[in-house]
């Protein structure tokens, strides 16, 4: 009876920071090869989305198997994101692209927001980041 009552005590009195997160898991499809690493961008909505150069956090994975992925961010508190994927082949940090600004590696946005004639905005991807809201899948485009 001591140990219930302590344990119900001690659920109901912990600050949020004191309880474990939930870590936020994206699973990421269409992989198509191993080469390079995986680049992702988390951004706010008060960082340029989604400029490469202005995120509030980056993560570099390593790829080891095609078809799909599973990367669990566990660093990144609850909140309002959007996230830009792509799959940096030739491992020079950068996206590639063509002669007209299009991407020549894969890529993907979350939301699974697909851009027709330029980058999306914040509010295409946007989507909040909670305890009840940690899953997400992203397909990687290839234009």
């Amino acid at each position: 009876m001591k140990t219930t009552f302590l344990i119900i005590f001690a659920v109901l009195f912990l600050s949020a920071s004191e309880i474990e997160q939930i870590p936020l898991t994206i699973t990421i499809t269409n992989v198509q090869n191993t080469k390079g690493n995986i680049r992702i961008g988390i951004y706010k909505k008060s960082n340029d989305f989604p400029n490469e150069a202005d995120t509030y956090k980056n993560k570099v994975y390593k790829i080891n198997r095609t078809g799909s992925i599973l990367i669990k961010i566990k660093d990144l508190p609850y909140g309002e994101y959007a996230i830009g994927v792509y799959h940096d082949e030739n491992k020079n940090e950068t996206l590639d692209k063509n002669f007209v600004g299009a991407p020549k590696e894969p890529f993907a946005f979350s939301k699974n927001f697909q851009p027709r004639f330029s980058a999306p905005d914040f509010s295409d991807c946007k989507f909040d980041y909670s305890a009840t809201n940690s899953k997400m899948s992203m397909k990687m485009l290839n234009y």
